[in-house]
């Protein structure tokens, strides 16, 4: 299961039409009342027969997630789309995998978004990207090996700073 972000503009748009106009092969809604959001979802899942971008093979299914309500008493809305490449036919087993999902997105990919700004990359040579992705991975592995988090206060910490950063490697 791959998440399909706004940066993959063409696919997402792909899927944002396709996904309006298909009949969903499955759906599953639940809502959720925790941490002071008050979330409903709606889990709609497509077998996949769009014509995809080039490097975009073995999709088998599109799955689109809307979710919406309250978070901490303001009203919101968002749809997300995930492409899968097994042929499931049940939105309830996507629903469960993506909560999973997520929960290695908020613990691990939050950070390389947020902090490493890797969401946010505007290169275009696939070399650099892969490059700059291994090297905050490194960077994070060494921060966790010193016994410090991948969080806000340690990148202020250590930023612009050779000697503290030499320090870690030591």
């Amino acid at each position: 299961m791959c998440q399909i972000k706004r940066n993959c503009r063409k696919l997402w748009e792909i899927c944002a039409l396709y996904t309006a106009l298909a009949r969903p092969i499955s759906t599953f809604e639940y809502y959720e009342d925790a941490h002071g959001h008050q979330i409903y979802r709606r889990v709609e899942l497509y077998e996949n027969k769009a014509e995809l971008p080039k490097g975009w093979n073995g999709i088998e299914r599109i799955v689109k997630v809307r979710r919406w309500g309250y978070r901490n008493k303001k009203e919101f809305e968002e749809v997300s789309f995930y492409a899968l490449s097994k042929p499931i036919y049940h939105a309830s087993i996507v629903a469960k995998a993506i909560q999973e999902h997520w929960g290695i997105e908020n613990k691990l990919h939050w950070s390389k978004d947020v902090h490493l700004g890797e969401d946010k990359m505007t290169l275009k040579d696939k070399q650099q990207v892969k490059l700059l992705v291994y090297l905050n991975n490194i960077a994070i592995n060494i921060l966790k090996a010193n016994g410090m988090k991948s969080n806000k206060d340690t990148y202020a910490k250590i930023t612009n700073k050779v000697y503290e950063l030499i320090k870690l490697f030591t």
